[in-house]
């Protein structure tokens, strides 16, 4: 139940920037080494010098991918190529794309939000890793500004923030409109404060979810605290106890959310019919004749709890018989959680019955099911898992009773992307 507050966004000057295609990036945790590199020769103003520079071996503690973003901030704005809005405004973003045959249009609005700690701050689903955290505070302690909006669920089953969204954007021209990877991109800036007081209220009165930017979060929580404990300016003491937002009704026709899928490096030497054999008692394996085949399998059955699988060269879609005993496995989490197809195969199929290690070095997440069989043909990695997506209503039930789903559990798509709003907070 976090409160709302207009700010001076920080945007790309289209006079300076034609294309501003050539200037967004995705979030930064989802930048492949080759897609940094494609966006770095995209143009020399992209904004992934800000939240993922390269790392050199010259790097030192004065001059580093960090210190760098940070001087890359400052030339942006000392030369206009961005620019900071006069007044006060939320922007609204509109996402339109075509998934599984029909068009959608998720439409949202980026905002400042207050930090909050205990009973009025959002519910996470994911825990956080201690890496990711300690480079993304590294960040925002040399360039002082929110570059990425932590993308926020709300409930609001009413829609009365929708019809304020739809009746402003049917009277007004966005500021942005373009087209990236498929999804249509489309921004305006609301600065009527009789609106936005009206949206405030709406959303200090529903209960708000983290749906991607769990790492993000929880970094503005520690730099508001390591701020007001130091000897920092009083409006970065103030600024800090905000981060950027972008606000999105926590309604399935508009969301999205697409399985990320596991491969394994390390299968404590077992072949593929060792596997096979372990599983057997447990699951009704299906042998597929390709991976198309056993994708569609896997889809057919997403009513069960079901995996794919490609293990020596073979496909398999692999459906659990009695969720009893799985159950009895996980007996110390929550119906809820048990029930997850992530948690049956962390915990169930990979950890208790294979005896897999479920260590970050040892798992491969991947978007593409073609990608995790390629890293299995490559020799590198041994098997691969692939899942049916969560639910909507699965997360939020987690997030409600206060667990944490297995890492990678949800894939939101499509992803808001960074460079179109900036927060400065110095």
């Amino acid at each position: 139940m976090p409160s709302l507050k207009p700010f001076k966004g920080v945007i790309y000057d289209t006079n300076k920037i034609e294309d501003l295609s050539l200037v967004v990036a995705p979030p930064y945790d989802i930048i492949s080494k080759k897609l940094q590199n494609d966006l770095y020769s995209r143009d020399a103003h992209n904004v992934v010098r800000l939240i993922l520079g390269k790392i050199r071996p010259s790097d030192t503690a004065r001059n580093n991918r960090y210190t760098r973003s940070r001087d890359f901030f400052k030339s942006l704005l000392e030369k206009g190529v961005m620019t900071r809005d006069v007044k006060p405004a939320i922007y609204i973003y509109s996402q339109g794309y075509r998934f599984e045959g029909r068009r959608i249009e998720m439409m949202g609005f980026i905002s400042l939000m207050k930090l909050e700690m205990g009973k009025n701050a959002v519910h996470p689903h994911e825990n956080t890793l201690h890496a990711p955290k300690v480079d993304r505070l590294n960040l925002i302690r040399e360039v002082k500004a929110n570059l990425s909006p932590i993308f926020i669920l709300y409930d609001d089953n009413s829609h009365s923030i929708m019809r304020i969204m739809k009746s402003f954007t049917a009277r007004n021209r966005p500021f942005i409109d373009m087209d990236v990877d498929g999804v249509k991109h489309r921004v305006w800036k609301l600065d009527d404060s009789s609106l936005i007081k009206k949206m405030d209220k709406v959303i200090r009165s529903r209960e708000t979810f983290i749906a991607d930017g769990h790492h993000r979060y929880q970094v503005s929580l520690n730099y508001a605290s390591e701020v007001a404990s130091s000897k920092a300016s009083p409006e970065l003491a103030k600024n800090s106890k905000y981060a950027m937002a972008y606000f999105v009704e926590f309604n399935e026709k508009i969301l999205t959310i697409l399985p990320t899928h596991r491969v394994i490096k390390d299968v404590g030497g077992m072949s593929a019919s060792d596997m096979l054999r372990l599983l057997e008692g447990s699951f009704i394996i299906r042998k597929a004749s390709s991976l198309e085949g056993a994708m569609k399998k896997l889809a057919s059955l997403r009513n069960t709890h079901a995996f794919a699988a490609y293990l020596g060269g073979n496909y398999y879609a692999l459906q659990l018989k009695d969720a009893r005993s799985s159950d009895r496995v996980m007996a110390g989490k929550p119906k809820e959680w048990r029930r997850l197809d992530v948690s049956i195969l962390h915990k169930f199929l990979l950890e208790h019955l294979l005896g897999i290690r479920d260590q970050e070095d040892n798992i491969e997440f991947v978007k593409d099911p073609k990608d995790g069989v390629k890293l299995v043909k490559t020799g590198s990695f041994k098997a691969a898992f692939f899942l049916n997506p969560t639910k909507a209503l699965q997360m939020k039930k987690i997030a409600q009773i206060g667990e944490r789903m297995p890492r990678k559990a949800t894939y939101f798509y499509p992803k808001p992307l960074t460079g179109l709003v900036v927060n400065k907070l110095d």
